[in-house]
């Protein structure tokens, strides 16, 4: 059990992992399950070290209520880079998730996203609502409206990541610094993380991002972060929506999450809103049976 002195049991079947052509990019993907379909969406950006993976304590308990889809997203994990230095903005990243989607020809789906993965979710929301049943937001800086009180890098600018090639404790600081317990950090988890920033495309995309970060990716980035909070001040969400929070989350600290859900509940039709205590930005890793509860019984009930 998470949290206690049990071991906690972290690995991905690896016959469910599946690779996939997206519009010439190999894409890899996780699927198990019956039933309604669930697509989760991870956060990070281009040449970050998180996946799929990090679903992997809630994947098979998922899995006992969804037809689950896992993806990597676009230069992340083991999906492929972007083709040239113009697909490294979100609408190419928006471009390529949306292909996956209708390749396996997903509709009516529950659409969740963690952190930058959000606003990636929230825009199929707003954009293709014929292919979305709920939308599920989890721990979003990205998405949730700014605040001065709480600038959106300091955090991770602070973060004592060690220069030159990535190493195991290398890996560790970021998923660390965000925990309220390390318990779900485990020697599984970084062994997974630590082979995605070990891949030669990954270098290449983080050599990318800190070139095309201030130019391309941030601006477009912010243009639909923008975009999306007019839209859901003027019309709402037009899905149900449900938010969902770590209590103890340092880089999207709480009272983002209540600004956001006040945006949004104003005129969205059905909107409710899950708070776990003891979990810090990845909740869903440090609370999964919570995490898992409040999803299944939010898009199914």
């Amino acid at each position: 059990m998470v949290g206690g002195s049990s071991v906690v049991l972290d690995k991905l079947a690896p016959q469910k992992i599946r690779f996939i052509d997206i519009g010439g990019v190999r894409t890899r993907y996780y699927e198990d399950g019956v039933g309604e379909p669930l697509i989760l969406f991870h956060g990070g950006h281009f040449g970050s070290w998180y996946s799929l993976d990090c679903w992997s304590l809630n994947l098979v308990d998922l899995a006992k209520h969804f037809h689950v889809y896992a993806v990597d997203k676009l230069g992340q994990g083991h999906t492929g880079n972007p083709k040239s230095d113009a697909g490294y903005t979100f609408e190419a990243l928006f471009e390529h998730a949306l292909g996956f989607v209708e390749t396996m020809g997903i509709s009516g789906g529950h659409f969740l996203g963690h952190s930058r993965g959000a606003l990636l979710v929230a825009n199929f929301a707003i954009e293709r609502p014929d292919l979305v049943k709920t939308l599920v937001i989890v721990d979003s800086n990205t998405l949730a409206p700014d605040s001065p009180m709480l600038p959106t890098r300091r955090f991770y600018t602070s973060l004592p990541i060690p220069p030159g090639p990535p190493t195991r404790e290398g890996v560790r600081v970021e998923p660390e610094a965000q925990s309220y317990s390390n318990a779900h950090i485990t020697d599984d988890f970084i062994a997974r993380m630590l082979e995605v920033a070990q891949l030669s495309k990954n270098e290449e995309a983080k050599a990318r991002i800190e070139v095309l970060d201030a130019t391309v990716w941030t601006p477009s980035l912010n243009r639909k972060r923008q975009e999306i909070l007019r839209k859901i001040d003027e019309e709402g969400i037009p899905v149900s929506t449900l938010v969902i929070w770590g209590a103890n989350d340092l880089s999207s600290p709480l009272p983002l999450a209540y600004t956001l859900f006040e945006r949004i509940a104003v005129k969205t039709r059905q909107a409710g809103m899950h708070v776990l205590n003891g979990a810090g930005h990845y909740s869903f890793r440090e609370q999964p049976q919570a995490f898992n509860r409040s999803v299944w019984s939010y898009c199914l009930g």
